[in-house]
């Protein structure tokens, strides 16, 4: 699909990724429809993409809230017509380690990844099927390939949503709407601390990787793991023996 002339939703568009990829579409000819909590954030936003000439449809909501995320779905849609392409990139976590983790702990990191998932999911995959298809990306994590450890809430909810998309893939194929899942590895984004990295190197720069992510959308890649360090380190470590594959993470993470 050429992302040109569309009109696309953005979750968790205020920072980050989100807003990346909101201001490259943009610069691409394409109109917006972005949301996330915080709203002084979104309109800011929408200044910059309505100075680049596109239009910028603000919905602010909670995406943990069905409800209310149900009403902004609705509400771009209307805006704008309707919608060609959905981005569902909210999210996020922190670093917990599963020997001293409450429930709420458990419960608040996976309604941040899935649950903000499935809000936006459900509406838009009703919507495209009745506009006779469309584009919709998901952005995962390559902690969705493994339990990593200090990561595990974060890692399974990531590989709930991997595992989903696979589904829908399958089930709304008969209807043409497509599936992205893109998998960034870490960037520098301001909910990354390089000191959670072992690896500095394995870092890159935002901008790269809004353009890898626009870039696979483009192509309607199924899948889009990327940087090429994180891709052959995911495929080599799903190669391994768990137990060794056990040791290796371990060590990464460093003293208990």
């Amino acid at each position: 699909m050429k992302l040109e002339g569309k009109r696309i939703f953005i979750t968790g568009a205020s920072s980050g990724l989100g807003h990346g990829m909101a201001l490259e579409l943009a610069q691409r000819g394409n109109d917006l429809a972005v949301t996330a909590r915080r709203v002084e954030r979104l309109q800011a936003l929408a200044a910059e993409v309505e100075a680049l000439g596109r239009r910028c449809v603000v919905v602010p909501a909670d995406a943990t809230d069905q409800a209310a995320s149900a009403q902004a779905f609705a509400r771009a849609v209307e805006e704008l017509g309707g919608i060609d392409v959905a981005i569902l990139n909210a999210g996020g976590g922190r670093p917990t380690n599963m020997a001293a983790a409450s429930v709420d702990d458990v419960i608040r990191i996976s309604r941040a990844n899935f649950d903000t998932l499935v809000n936006y999911l459900v509406p838009a995959m009703a919507h495209l099927q009745g506009a006779g298809g469309g584009v919709i990306a998901y952005t995962g994590s390559p902690a969705g390939y493994f339990g990593l450890p200090n990561s595990g809430p974060y890692s399974a909810s990531k590989a709930s949503g991997r595992v989903l998309i696979d589904s829908c893939r399958i089930e709304l194929a008969p209807h043409n709407v497509r599936f992205v899942a893109l998998y960034p590895g870490f960037t520098y984004t301001d909910g990354l601390d390089p000191k959670q990295v072992p690896i500095r190197a394995l870092i890159i720069e935002k901008e790269r990787a809004v353009r890898e992510m626009v870039w696979a959308i483009e192509r309607e890649r199924s899948h889009h793991l990327f940087p090429k360090r994180i891709r052959f380190l995911i495929g080599f470590g799903r190669m391994l023996p768990e137990p060794l594959r056990r040791r290796l993470l371990s060590a990464a993470a460093g003293p208990k």
